[in-house]
C-alpha cells in the first residue's frame, strides 16, 4: 500500500512501531556489544593470569639453573669434585620453595630422579610415569628440554588425598654440565575458578545493564508515542477543520475567511492557513472580474457575428468564378501530363535496351574469361599428366628393375638343391661306413640319418621356394603387361582429350569475342537513342510545366477562395460557440458567492 493512501492516524502508528523496532534494535546491538566486550575482557584476563604463571615458574627454574651454575663455576674451579658438586646442588635444590607449596624437581634425561622433595622416588626412574589421561609427562618434559632447552608442560594429576584429576603445568630446563632436567610447576585450577568468578561477576554486570537499558527504552517509547499521539490528535482536528473550509470552497462560497486561531498559528498548518485565504481573496478577485468581461465578451461576439456573415457572401462569389477557370486550366495540364508520361515510358523502355545490351557485354566478357581459364586449366591438366606418366613410368622401371632380385632366388634356390643332394650323398656314404664300423659306427649311423632327414627336409622347402617363385615371376611379368597398357592409355587417349578440350576452349574465346562486339556496338546505337528521347521529355516537361504552373495558380486562387469561405464558416461556427460559451461562463460564475 502506498503511503499517501494511509492516513495520518495510521502514519503515526507506523512512526511509534519504527520508534519501537529501532529500540529493540538498539538493545539487541547494545547487548551483542556488551557480551563481546565481556568475553574480549575474560579472554585478555585469562591470558594475562596463565602469561604471569608462565613467567612465574619459568623466572623460578631460572633461579634453580642461575644456583647450578654458580656451583658448576666452583667445581670446574677444583673447588668440589663432579659428585661432591652434584651432591651439593641436589641438597639446594631439595631445600628451595617459593610461593604456596612451590618446590623443584630434577631428572637425569635417562629419567632417573635425583630431586623431588626427598621422596622414596629419588634414586629412581619415572620415566614412564604417566598422568590421569596416560600421557607420558616425565618423558615428554625430558625429551623437549634435551631437544629445545626447555619448555612448557600440560598434564593432569589429582591433588594429594584426592581422586580427581585436575590441570597442572610445569616448565623444565636442561643443565647440560649436569646432565639434568631442573623442573617446577603447580596446579592450575585456581586460574580456571578465578575466570568463572570473573565470568559470573562480568555475567551480572551486563544483566544489570541491560535491565537498566529496557527500562529506559520502554520510559523513552511511552514518551515517544505519548508525544506523537499528541501530535496526531492536533493534525487530525486541524485537517478535519482544513477539510470542512475547503468543502466550502469546492462548493462556491468564498465569503468566509479561515478562523484566525489557525490563521495565527507560526506552524506549518499557519502558513497553510495563510495560504488558503491568500487563495481566498485571489479566486474572489478573479471570479469578479470573470462576471464583469464575460458581460463583455457577449457584445463583442454578436458584432463580429453580423460582419463575418457580410464578408462570407462577397467571398463565395469570388470563389466561384475562380473554380471555372482553374477547371480549363486543369484539363489543358491533364493532356500535357499524358504525353509526358508516355515519353517517359519510351525513355523508360529504351533505358532497360541500354541497361541489357551493356549486361550482354558484360556476360560476353565473363565468357571470354571462362574460355581462357578452360584453356588454361587444360594446358595444366595435360602438363601434369604429362609429369605423372614420366614419374609412374620411372618409378615403375625401378620397381621392374628390382623385381629381377625373384631370379637370383631361383638361382639361390638351385644351389642349395645342389647342397642338399650332395648333402643326401654324403649321408648315405656315412651310413654305409657306419655299418661297416658296427658298434662303433652307431652314434655316426644316427647323424647320419638326421643329416639325410635334413637334406629331404631342405630339398621339400626349396622346391615351395621356387613354386612361390614362379608365381611371383608370373605376376611382375603380368604387371609390367598392365603398367605398359596403361602409360599407353595416358599417351593416346587422354592426352588426346585435352587437345579436345583446348580446340573447343579456343572456339568460346573467339565466340565470346565476337559477340561483345555485336552487343557493344548495340549498346552505343541504345545509347543515341535514349540521348534523343531524352531531349524531347525535356521539351514536353517545359511545356507541361507551364501548363501545370497556370492550372496550380488558378487552382490555387480558387482553393484560397475557397479556404476564405471555409474559415469565415468556421469563424460564425466558433462565434456562435463562443457566444454559447460566453453566455455559460455567465451562468457558472454567477453561482459563487463572493464578497462585495
Amino acid at each position: 500500500m502506498h503511503m499517501r493512501n494511509l492516513r495520518v492516524k495510521t502514519k503515526m502508528n507506523l512512526i511509534i512501531i519504527m520508534v519501537a523496532f529501532l529500540a529493540i534494535c538498539c538493545g539487541a546491538i547494545s547487548t551483542y556489544s556488551m557480551l563481546k566486550i565481556k568475553k574480549q575482557a575474560l579472554d585478555a584476563m585469562e591470558t594475562s593470569i596463565r602469561t604471569s604463571y608462565d613467567n612465574d615458574i619459568k623466572n623460578q627454574v631460572q633461579v634453580a639453573i642461575s644456583l647450578l651454575s654458580n656451583i658448576n663455576s666452583e667445581y670446574q674451579a677444583g673447588k668440589y669434585t663432579l659428585d661432591e658438586a652434584k651432591k651439593l646442588a641436589a641438597d639446594d635444590i631439595r631445600k628451595l620453595s617459593y610461593g604456596n607449596g612451590g618446590y623443584f624437581w630434577v631428572d637425569q634425561s635417562d629419567g632417573t630422579n635425583i630431586v623431588l622433595l626427598g621422596k622414596d622416588t629419588e634414586g629412581t626412574n619415572r620415566l614412564e610415569t604417566k598422568d590421569s589421561n596416560g600421557f607420558q609427562m616425565v618423558k615428554a618434559m625430558i625429551d623437549m628440554s634435551v631437544k629445545d632447552g626447555g619448555g612448557y608442560t600440560n598434564y593432569y594429576f589429582p591433588k594429594p588425598n584426592e581422586t580427581t584429576p585436575l590441570p597442572k603445568r610445569s616448565y623444565t630446563e636442561y643443565f647440560k654440565d649436569f646432565d639434568w632436567v631442573v623442573g617446577t610447576g603447580n596446579y592450575t585450577d585456581y586460574i580456571d575458578k578465578e575466570i568463572a568468578s570473573r565470568n559470573n561477576e562480568f555475567g551480572q554486570e551486563v544483566k544489570r545493564s541491560l535491565v537498566i537499558f529496557a527500562i529506559f527504552s520502554l520510559l523513552n517509547l511511552a514518551i515517544t508515542a505519548l508525544v506523537i499521539l499528541i501530535i496526531s490528535s492536533d493534525i487530525k482536528v486541524t485537517l478535519k477543520k482544513i477539510s470542512e473550509y475547503i468543502k466550502n470552497i469546492a462548493g462556491g462560497d468564498f465569503s468566509e475567511s479561515v478562523a484566525t486561531n489557525y490563521y495565527e498559528r507560526k506552524d506549518d498548518f499557519g502558513d497553510l492557513a495563510k495560504s488558503m485565504e491568500n487563495m481566498r481573496l485571489s479566486m474572489n478577485t478573479l471570479i469578479g472580474n470573470i462576471k464583469i468581461e464575460a458581460s463583455k465578451i457577449n457584445d463583442v461576439v454578436s458584432f463580429i457575428n453580423e460582419n463575418v456573415s457580410e464578408l462570407n457572401g462577397e467571398v463565395e462569389d469570388i470563389s466561384a468564378t475562380t473554380e471555372e477557370l482553374a477547371a480549363s486550366m486543369e484539363e489543358t495540364a491533364a493532356s500535357s501530363d499524358q504525353i509526358n508520361t508516355m515519353s517517359y515510358e519510351i525513355e523508360t523502355v529504351a533505358k532497360t535496351i541500354s541497361t541489357r545490351a551493356q549486361e550482354g557485354a558484360l556476360q560476353a566478357q565473363n565468357i571470354d574469361l571462362r574460355a581462357r581459364d578452360a584453356k588454361d586449366s587444360t594446358l595444366r591438366n595435360r602438363k601434369h599428366i604429362a609429369d605423372m606418366k614420366n614419374e609412374i613410368k620411372e618409378s615403375l622401371e625401378i620397381a621392374l628393375e628390382e623385381a629381377k632380385v625373384v631370379n637370383q632366388i631361383s638361382v639361390f634356390a638351385d644351389a642349395i638343391m645342389n647342397i642338399t643332394s650332395q648333402t643326401n650323398l654324403l649321408a648315405l656314404n656315412a651310413s654305409i661306413e657306419a655299418a661297416r664300423a658296427g658298434e662303433a659306427g652307431k652314434g655316426f649311423a644316427v647323424v647320419a640319418d638326421e643329416i639325410r632327414n635334413l637334406a629331404e627336409q631342405s630339398k621339400t622347402t626349396v622346391a615351395s621356394i621356387q613354386s612361390v617363385t614362379e608365381n611371383v615371376t608370373l605376376a611382375v611379368s603380368k604387371l609390367t603387361t598392365d603398367s605398359n597398357r596403361l602409360l599407353g592409355f595416358v599417351d593416346t587417349q587422354v592426352v588426346e582429350s585435352f587437345d579436345e578440350f583446348e580446340s573447343m576452349a579456343d572456339s568460346y574465346k573467339e565466340d565470346a569475342t565476337n559477340i561483345n562486339g555485336m552487343v557493344t556496338d548495340f549498346s552505343a546505337i541504345s545509347e543515341e537513342l535514349v540521348a534523343s528521347i531524352h531531349n524531347i521529355l525535356e521539351a514536353i516537361s517545359q511545356i507541361a510545366s507551364a501548363t501545370n504552373e497556370g492550372a496550380s495558380g488558378t487552382t490555387n486562387i480558387a482553393d484560397r477562395a475557397g479556404s476564405i469561405v471555409t474559415k469565415s464558416t468556421n469563424v460564425m461556427e466558433n462565434t456562435k460557440v463562443a457566444e454559447d460559451t460566453a453566455d455559460h461562463l455567465w451562468r457558472s460564475v454567477e453561482q459563487f458567492v463572493i464578497k462585495e
